[in-house]
């Protein structure tokens, strides 16, 4: 392809030197044949250069011997514009040929934005083979290459999007800067009605609004034919920090600044170190130095409990200017450094000036996409890179990947069922060896995953059926409790639910469980389970409202409720 467009390039490049060198000898050739006319001015004569370029000079018409250049510049003013016609011929179909193969498209991606998340995205969509069509405004520098299609347009516009062959589409990624228009082209996807399942992802980069949206998408309690998700960047960027360099050890961890990026590291910080299963008391030490430490850790803390419950917290508000003198005491060397201010040049202000970070801790610096400052200072082949400490994670290439994004909400409560699982074998004393599932979610077969997905895509209907919704965990304390008539309701529920999921799937009753054979003892109608079998349904719903603390929601009880 790039060798396709070279070739093209310097073919263009010597049609417009020939166009100008024709220009030059026809207007020496028409001076020279007509000398002998003085009547003919300057203006004539490039008029009749001109000419040249339709085949259609008037003074040739006397015919006659010609001057060599005007008997060169005839004919190759002429291919000149032979050559221009077939390129513009070319372009016009090129145009069509792609916006047909766009509109027909089948099962592809679509990619709605140009900006740094929409050429992140395009990159690893075309890396994994996969056919893109990306639909931006015409600005930019759309990312391009085989594989990918564009579509000019407004992509909120359902006309825009047919263009773009929604309605065949696998997965349409909304990226554009704006949240409310990503959310706008998510719910404008699904208003079409494509005839098979399509996956809608909105960027929202707000985490307070992305939150409300997902609870609000979790409370729906139909059946979703349709995926649709918001996503957040800082929120998946940490994942893939810790999940590739995991703090396992209860040494300080030193978090500076906070805000989304800080608030989110945090928050997985904790749910890793509960699920490694320490010591009773052992909590992870956790050091914060931002403008406004403490009220920002306190409402993280509102709405996820378990990180007071697993990090031992210190905040300081401070900023960049009194780092120095805070990091001078002599405390312990913390095991790693995390430097979550929003602004980049903040963040690289504040590792590069600070000296007293250097303490010989990895030193990682979030920003939000420049990758060339991880090259800049990379083994310190151009800039010293700290003996090899500073590492630069950027945000939009690291989360800009489809199989980060295409985790729903279903798919994050699925997650925080299965860590609620094996908390609880680990407080029962069960071990990895004596039990196969307790693993890390992304371990897990993807029979289990669907198990757990399914039952988290149920809390809907659950929620609904007393009068229930899920909101965004913003508020403290977190009271809600079910009654005791509602606990049984959810349980007979719950046992449906499993059953339906089962019995779907091929499983039959047996006297005794096996995988295998796919049977199982509990397969019956609620009047006929054990008490023992019972209570697993009821212990599911009763621990709802901690699964749902665990991923950032909370359980409302709507006004005009009256229960039961």
């Amino acid at each position: 392809m790039k060798e396709t467009t070279s070739i093209r390039s310097s073919v263009m490049v010597a049609f417009g030197v020939l166009a100008l060198l024709s220009l030059v000898l026809g207007y020496a050739g028409l001076r020279a044949y007509l000398a002998d006319q003085p009547q003919v001015s300057f203006l004539d004569l490039v008029y009749y250069d001109l000419q040249l370029f339709v085949i259609d000079s008037t003074p040739l018409g006397e015919g006659g011997p010609l001057p060599w250049p005007l008997e060169i510049a005839r004919f190759t003013a002429p291919a000149v514009t032979v050559y221009a016609l077939i390129e513009t011929v070319r372009l016009l179909l090129s145009s069509e040929v792609r916006r047909l193969r766009a509109r027909e498209a089948s099962r592809h991606a679509i990619v709605c934005g140009t900006g740094a998340l929409g050429q992140a995205l395009t990159q690893r969509l075309r890396e994994e083979g996969r056919k893109v069509v990306v639909i931006g405004t015409g600005g930019g520098d759309p990312p391009r290459g085989p594989g990918v299609l564009h579509v000019t347009g407004d992509a909120t516009d359902p006309l825009v999007l047919r263009a773009a062959g929604a309605s065949r589409a696998r997965t349409v990624y909304a990226c554009e800067d704006d949240a409310t228009v990503n959310v706008a082209i998510a719910a404008t996807v699904h208003g079409m009605n494509p005839p098979a399942p399509v996956a809608a992802y909105a960027h929202v980069p707000d985490p307070g609004l992305c939150a409300a949206l997902r609870a609000r998408r979790l409370g729906v309690s139909e059946p979703r034919d349709h995926r649709l998700d918001f996503f957040n960047l800082d929120e998946l960027a940490v994942r893939v920090l810790l999940a590739r360099d995991p703090v396992e050890q209860p040494r300080p961890v030193l978090l500076l600044g906070l805000k989304t990026f800080g608030a989110a590291l945090l928050v997985e910080l904790a749910r890793r170190w509960r699920l490694l299963a320490p010591p009773p008391g052992t909590r992870l030490p956790v050091r914060v130095i931002a403008p406004e430490a403490e009220s920002e850790v306190a409402a993280v803390c509102r709405t996820y409990p378990f990180v007071a419950e697993n990090c031992a917290l210190t905040c300081e508000n401070a900023g960049v200017d009194d780092l120095r003198d805070l990091l001078d005491a002599g405390r312990e060397h913390p095991q790693r450094v995390y430097v979550c201010y929003a602004d980049d040049r903040l963040a690289l202000t504040a590792t590069l000036t600070v000296a007293p970070l250097w303490m010989g801790a990895p030193v990682v610096v979030r920003v939000s996409r420049r990758r060339m400052f991880g090259e800049v200072f990379r083994d310190g082949r151009l800039m010293e890179d700290l003996a090899g400490s500073l590492q630069i994670f950027a945000v939009t290439e690291e989360a800009g990947k489809p199989d980060l994004i295409d985790e729903d909400v279903i798919e994050r409560i699925a997650r925080a069922i299965h860590d609620r699982y094996v908390l609880a074998c680990v407080q029962r004393g069960d071990t990895p060896g004596g039990n196969a599932s307790m693993v890390p979610y992304e371990e897990l077969s993807e029979a289990k995953k669907g198990q757990n997905r399914d039952q988290a895509a149920h809390i809907g209907a659950k929620l609904a059926a007393i009068g229930c919704v899920p909101a965004p965990s913003t508020e403290a304390p977190h009271t809600f409790a079910f009654t005791g008539d509602e606990v049984e309701r959810l349980a007979r529920m719950e046992h449906t639910r499993w059953t339906r999921y089962l019995t779907d799937r091929g499983w039959t009753h047996g006297p005794e469980r096996d995988d295998d054979a796919l049977r199982h003892p509990d397969l019956l109608d609620w009047e006929y389970l054990s008490e023992q079998a019972r209570d697993k349904d009821r212990e599911a719903v009763a621990q709802l409202p901690d699964i749902l603390q665990d991923a950032g929601f909370r359980i409302v009880r709507l006004p005009t409720s009256t229960g039961p």
